[in-house]
């Protein structure tokens, strides 16, 4: 019995149920991590050795358009919060 594949399966099964448990979105992106770093597993067990290749080196680039996109939202999000309330309400 190959250990690869169980070892895999145990990484994706975790990391979904952690996306989906996780409220903070930076929890999110590491449990998403995780999740990609279990298939990746699964893919190299089934001998795709080109497709493991093209998405290991894909995934940390996923991974920083990701905290780039987190960390815009925030930015985005702070900024309605400090102009939220001066702002006339217009709806009367």
């Amino acid at each position: 019995m190959d250990i690869l594949p169980t070892v895999s399966a145990i990484c994706c099964v975790l990391g979904a149920i952690g996306v989906i448990v996780h409220t903070n979105p930076i929890n999110k992106i590491i449990m998403f991590a995780f999740l990609e770093s279990g298939l990746i597993g699964l893919i190299v067990s089934c001998y795709y050795l080109d497709v493991a290749i093209v998405s290991s080196i894909l995934e940390p680039i996923g991974t920083v358009v990701l905290l780039l996109g987190l960390m815009k939202y925030e930015v985005v999000k702070k900024s309605k919060k400090k102009y939220g309330r001066k702002l006339p309400i217009l709806t009367k």
